[in-house]
């Protein structure tokens, strides 16, 4: 089986330059092409978001076939605005501007969670897991109830 999208999540350093090596799970998916036209973006509030160029294309589509109310508009152009190419460097790595570490509030490493298609979130690896992470008994039940109906994990009455 070939997949053709990103899958998982990797951590990462950011040296001193604001340069983060790109996760070889994810850059291995990569043809040569992609991996020289990426797009950053910001994304939902302390996070950012890596394009390749088909899925950013893929995403100002999706944007710009809301109805055109002014908070739409506003977000367009918000978007677009805080976006930025991208490439990867000879040693594989990605240059995060300043102003796109102060937005992620990145600190010394960056977590690179998959997104959809080739895209990826990057997040301070601890302000993910405050949201996302498994933290407390209702994260366990929340996350089971989507395999199993609602049912926490262990309780699935299988005579349904």
């Amino acid at each position: 089986m070939e997949l053709n999208a990103f899958i998982g999540n990797a951590k990462t350093a950011i040296d001193e330059k604001g340069r983060s090596s790109f996760p070889r799970e994810f850059r291995r998916l990569l043809s040569e092409e992609e991996s020289s036209s990426l797009i950053l973006a910001y994304g939902s509030r302390d996070s950012l978001i890596l394009f390749t160029l088909e899925e950013y294309r893929k995403f100002i589509a999706k944007i710009e076939s809301r109805p055109q109310t002014s908070k739409n508009v506003r977000f367009n152009r918000m978007f677009k605005a805080n976006s930025h190419y991208v490439s990867l460097d000879g040693q594989n790595r990605i240059l995060l501007s300043k102003n796109d570490i102060a937005y992620a509030k990145l600190d010394g490493e960056v977590l690179y969670v998959a997104r959809s298609g080739k895209s990826a979130e990057l997040w301070n690896p601890s302000i993910y897991n405050e949201k996302f992470g498994f933290n407390t008994e209702e994260d366990f039940n929340e996350f089971d109830a989507g395999f199993f109906d609602d049912e926490p994990s262990g309780d699935v009455d299988e005579n349904r």
